[in-house]
């Protein structure tokens, strides 16, 4: 059974994260990151912490459709709209009828509360066949190429709200042919050095991993005694390039990848990637089944907004 990549907003009880950041950040996004749709939506909307100010580009929502070269195509949206009765949220009319296939939300938003600006990209999809397309070439949910392009043709200041630069990436991979029961995952971070944690510090050019298989992730966990290891066996801190897990239950697994500073808290804004594959067998249900895979990926997605950060988030799935 295939699991579509979707992460739509909600469930963020999964997730035991709290916002460090002061300025205004995503609560959740309607269509949201990562979502499929059957028809096209007649607007898009975004709901943030705190009351937006109206300043054009400053505090703005545009959407964007992907041509068939990888490219942004013209805005089809119209101009952004703070609403009167709540300002902390904004949203912008859809322009003529969006044809099938991928389309990228660019959003800004000026806090009017500290005068602090946060940006960002993510794509959604109309279409099961656009979402599976995006799959197959494992495009960021965060848009960071189309966004990185924007920003490269308008200047530094970017364009429409889009970031200049992505920053940190981190990357996660399974075998496309799972056989047994261990499965080892790939990993690879752009952007910054892995290495193993100092205990100390937020230097963003290094960093180590964490993985969580079949759980959220934990960013509150907890270390056992002087060893660095997280108490949850299911939450695997490591700076290797691989991993392999071990005598798995048949069924669907989701993995994820965090990156942690040398403190043991992740990466702001947060560097998330995850992978998602099933273990041949006949299980009789051990594993997690699909919605549970999907509810998973729904907090996965979540920790990153959450967190206040561009989400990189791929969910991949694997199957013999």
């Amino acid at each position: 059974m295939r699991i579509p990549l979707t992460l739509a907003a909600g469930l963020l009880a999964l997730v035991a994260i709290s916002a460090a950041s002061g300025h205004s950040v995503p609560v959740r996004f309607d269509p949201a990151p990562g979502q499929a749709l059957d028809a096209a939506p007649q607007r898009v909307d975004g709901w943030f912490t705190q009351e937006m100010r109206r300043s054009g580009e400053e505090t703005s929502l545009v959407v964007h459709p992907v041509m068939s070269d990888g490219m942004l195509g013209d805005p089809v949206s119209g101009d952004t709209v703070i609403d009167d009765s709540d300002r902390r949220h904004m949203y912008a009319e859809l322009t003529g009828d969006l044809m099938p296939g991928q389309y990228v939300v660019a959003w800004s938003a000026l806090s009017d509360e500290d005068d602090h600006p946060d940006s960002g990209c993510f794509r959604f999809f109309v279409g099961q066949d656009a979402a599976d397309a995006a799959v197959r070439s494992e495009a960021r949910l965060d848009a960071a190429e189309e966004c990185a392009g924007m920003a490269d043709h308008e200047g530094e200041d970017g364009m429409d709200g889009a970031p200049a630069e992505s920053g940190p990436s981190v990357s996660i991979s399974a075998p496309e042919v799972i056989e047994g029961r261990d499965v080892t995952v790939g990993l690879k971070a752009e952007g910054v050095e892995i290495r193993l944690p100092t205990n100390k510090g937020q230097d963003p050019a290094f960093g180590h991993y964490h993985l969580y298989l079949d759980i959220p992730p934990n960013v509150t966990h907890k270390h056992n005694g002087n060893s660095g290891e997280p108490t949850n066996p299911n939450d695997i801190m490591t700076t290797a390039d691989s991993h392999t897990f071990k005598d798995l239950k048949p069924g669907n697994h989701v993995v994820t990848a965090v990156l942690f500073y040398d403190d043991h808290t992740p990466f702001s804004p947060a560097v998330v990637a995850g992978a998602s594959f099933t273990v041949p067998g006949d299980g009789g249900g051990d594993g997690i089944d699909t919605g549970a895979a999907i509810g998973l990926a729904i907090g996965i997605g979540a920790a990153g907004l959450i967190v206040g950060g561009i989400l990189g988030f791929a969910l991949r799935r694997r199957a013999r």
